[in-house]
């Protein structure tokens, strides 16, 4: 009885210091339970064991369509930490932080800092991302790749969203 006892304690402390963040909130990034857990959200078979085997390339395409994000430039690698955790924020509907941009289009800016090492985001507008990590900064928070750059500083940000493209003035909304 006491031995019960003991792991329904550890069940219940392992239970209540896992957050509820992923969809399988204890499984690491990737992992074949994070997966499971991204599928149970998804539902990429047909509810009668047809479909791609869950973790393959072939499901993590269906993944990025029941996403909408499929063949969008900039997507992380199929399979990276940087695509798993964007995957998984997208999954779990982690509302990303918006930025209005002050440009002749009043571009939106969707971003999600994702809990990757080196840190990382991924920025949307419109149909492309971009893929930036952080770079040392004196001051802010600063993100560059694909061509695209990010400065974070009190809410907000100096964005260039390609190589030549001019820098905008953007505010966070949200």
């Amino acid at each position: 009885m006491y031995r019960f006892l003991s792991c329904m304690s550890l069940l219940l402390v392992t239970t209540a210091c896992t957050g509820a963040d992923s969809p399988v909130p204890s499984m690491a990034l990737c992992s074949d339970g994070w997966a499971q857990g991204v599928e149970s959200q998804l539902q990429t078979g047909d509810g009668q064991g047809h479909g791609p085997d869950i973790g393959s390339d072939e499901w993590q395409s269906v993944v990025e369509f029941r996403l909408g994000i499929r063949d969008l430039p900039g997507l992380p690698e199929r399979g990276s930490a940087a695509w798993c955790a964007y995957v998984d924020a997208l999954a779990i509907n982690k509302s990303p932080v918006i930025f209005v941009c002050e440009d002749a289009a009043a571009t939106k800016l969707a971003v999600h800092f994702l809990p990757t090492e080196p840190r990382t985001l991924v920025a949307r507008s419109g149909d492309r991302l971009a893929l930036m990590t952080q770079q040392r900064s004196a001051s802010g928070a600063q993100y560059a790749g694909d061509g695209a750059a990010l400065w974070e500083h009190h809410g907000e940000a100096t964005v260039t969203w390609g190589a030549d493209a001019p820098e905008m003035r953007c505010q966070v909304v949200r």
